[in-house]
């Protein structure tokens, strides 16, 4: 078990990943669709990992999680800089939230169908919603890769690797 220093730094790594990301794409590259084999910009998936962890930070603050607001339209979609600006708000809220308990009692909402409105509600804690949104967005961190790769760029080796994946790789290296 980590302790709250150890867990707060494995989500600060997350955060470093996405700077890091963020600071070397071209803004050309952060806004291009790589249609056919991707639907929307590394840009757009970028916003939807910081969508997540905003509808957190505000549901932390209400007790209510509702992952189905969205901010299609917001900056971060198309400016790297606006991208980059978010992520410091999203590690300042992070970094204070650790100093409060982990095991607030949270209710989330999701949607869950695609072919009917139907919304999921379920109880959580804040610690466990901040691992589904590491979670979530290492998995867009991989999709941000292969973005990037079709437009003949590389990104770092563990960029979008599951924490998992990492301690495989390393104990089978």
């Amino acid at each position: 078990m980590l302790s709250d220093n150890q867990a707060l730094k494995s989500h600060l790594e997350t955060i470093e990943q996405a700077r890091t990301f963020l600071q070397h794409i071209s803004l050309h590259a952060y806004q291009k669709v790589m249609a056919p084999y991707v639907a929307s910009s590394a840009g757009a998936h970028m916003r939807h990992v910081i969508d997540h962890y905003l509808a957190l930070k505000q549901g932390a603050k209400e007790g209510v999680v509702d992952y189905n607001q969205r901010h299609r339209d917001s900056d971060a979609a198309h400016s790297t800089t606006s991208a980059l600006q978010a992520w410091d708000d999203i590690e300042s809220w992070l970094v204070s939230v650790y100093q409060n308990d982990m095991h607030t009692r949270l209710t989330v909402l999701s949607e869950t169908s695609v072919k009917e409105l139907y919304v999921d509600e379920v109880s959580s804690t804040l610690g466990r919603e901040l691992l589904f949104v590491s979670s979530h967005a290492i998995h867009h961190f991989s999709l941000l890769a292969i973005i990037v790769s079709l437009q003949g760029q590389t990104t770092p080796s563990l960029f979008g690797v599951a924490p998992s994946t990492a301690t495989y790789q390393r104990t089978h290296a």
